[in-house]
């Protein structure tokens, strides 16, 4: 790029990034404008419940439970679509999740949160006993199925993504939906297919993975007309707003990706690209083909060990992957000299880590599911964060970048495959995903940062908290 372009692409950049910030927060507020909510807790289970503004009474309400690794704000776009409607929406955090420190010992735990909430909604002023309704995803589809089939006073239940077809007993529930992605994995969409009986309903949404099917117009509508025609409510607003919040919070993170951009190429200039020494590529292809090894070992040892399995797992097979690379890094560069860092050098990475903790907290607790850690999550974090700026300071180490980016994604594509094969914690495949994501955001900044003369070692702190913030927070204690 020419160098008196520079300053113009800069600071379209910025104002860009300072719009889209600005209407990320709009939007995001204006999605519960004339809605009222609450906090409670109920039994032990903390409950934010929605209402309409307006005030009313004898609504109808809708308990709504999230899957596993979710929240009640995961949940939250149910309650923009069905409080604006007229219907009083219960977002409960179920045993292990978000607020709630209570572990998640089994299905036994998540019922008894379910049934708890259940009882308090129905004993709201503003709500009719005889119209209350389920709604659920994932493990919350399997629980509400089965709140539904033991009280038959439940006047619908909608279960989306029901993993569980065993959950749908005798008597079945009345008025049963059921709503699952096209893009699901295959077990989640023969399981809710299995489920369907005579007096249900099957809805395959197109083009929905296991997520997104709870921000798509085509769940949202469905579930609202199935649950209008179940309790005989009329709408006083036909309103769907899957994907309001979700769209505040990708706006917020673009925002700050330019903003970002524009800050760290004010210092950019050309950085010469080497590749590692011939002694060191011998030294990288043998880490990396030990380093999963380590991996798996690591995370069987900790997920047997650590009061939370999913969570558990992560945090041993980065950590053991990356203390084979260290070794490998260590070997391979033996006679390279180390430098201490500066006060200056470290307080440079601590605002750095500040400032990517802020680039993926703030769009996701917007847009998605809780991001903030409470009680035994706290230890969780740390513990997944040391894992990880273990694995990518080795790997940076060893490698250097941006070659180091090659050693990240060949020591991390065993995850999925080994939680598909049954080496690793199933839902490692559906959460996935959402590590690469962040990833993938942190190594855009960690590469613009790079660019502009930063030395890798000053953004591993920031990615350690990038990645291991939302992700602990969100796996379940169990």
């Amino acid at each position: 790029m020419p160098t008196g372009t520079r300053p113009i692409v800069r600071l379209a950049a910025l104002v860009a990034g300072l719009l889209l910030l600005a209407v990320g927060a709009v939007l995001g507020a204006y999605a519960g404008h004339g809605l009222r909510s609450a906090s409670a807790t109920v039994d032990g289970v903390p409950v934010e419940t929605v209402r309409p503004a307006g005030g009313g009474s004898g609504r109808p309400a809708v308990v709504v439970a999230h899957g596993f690794a979710g929240s009640g704000r995961l949940m939250r776009p149910f309650a923009d679509t069905l409080a604006r409607r007229g219907y009083v929406v219960a977002l409960p955090d179920l045993a292990g999740h978000a607020a709630n420190t209570r572990p998640l010992t089994g299905q036994d735990e998540v019922d008894r949160d379910l049934a708890a909430v259940i009882r308090y909604v129905r004993a709201l002023p503003d709500v009719d006993s005889e119209r209350v309704v389920l709604v659920g995803h994932s493990m919350g589809a399997a629980a509400v199925a089965r709140a539904g089939s033991r009280d038959q006073r439940i006047a619908a239940t909608v279960a989306i993504s029901l993993g569980d077809s065993a959950a749908v007993s005798s008597p079945a529930p009345r008025r049963l939906l059921l709503l699952v992605g096209g893009l699901e994995p295959a077990g989640i969409r023969s399981a809710t297919e299995a489920a369907a009986t005579g007096g249900s309903r099957l809805v395959r949404v197109p083009l929905a993975e296991h997520v997104g099917v709870l921000y798509a117009d085509r769940t949202h509508h469905e579930t609202a007309r199935w649950l209008d025609d179940a309790v005989g409510h009329r709408p006083e607003r036909r309103v769907i707003a899957a994907k309001q919040r979700v769209a505040a919070g990708g706006l917020i993170l673009a925002g700050l990706l330019l903003l970002a951009a524009a800050l760290l190429s004010r210092r950019s200039r050309a950085t010469a690209v080497v590749l590692p020494a011939r002694e060191a590529m011998r030294w990288i292809a043998v880490a990396v083909a030990l380093a999963p090894l380590a991996g798996l070992a690591g995370g069987a040892l900790l997920s047997a060990t650590l009061r939370a399995t999913v969570c558990g797992y992560l945090i041993g097979y980065l950590g053991g992957a990356g203390v084979l690379l260290a070794v490998a890094a260590a070997v391979a560069h033996r006679r390279a000299r180390i430098r201490l860092p500066s006060w200056r050098g470290l307080a440079a990475a601590a605002a750095f880590a500040v400032a990517g903790v802020a680039m993926v907290v703030l769009p996701i607790h917007a847009g998605l599911t809780s991001a903030v850690p409470y009680g035994p999550h706290r230890w969780l974090v740390a513990l997944l964060a040391l894992a990880t700026a273990v694995l990518l300071a080795s790997a940076h180490a060893l490698a250097g970048p941006p070659w180091s980016v090659g050693v990240l994604a060949a020591v991390l594509v065993p995850v999925p495959v080994a939680a598909a094969v049954g080496l690793a914690p199933g839902f490692l495949a559906l959460v996935a995903p959402l590590i690469t994501g962040l990833l993938a955001v942190h190594l855009v900044v960690a590469g613009l940062a790079w660019r502009s003369g930063t030395p890798w070692w000053r953004t591993v702190p920031a990615g350690a908290l990038m990645i291991a913030l939302p992700v602990a927070t969100a796996l379940p204690i169990a």
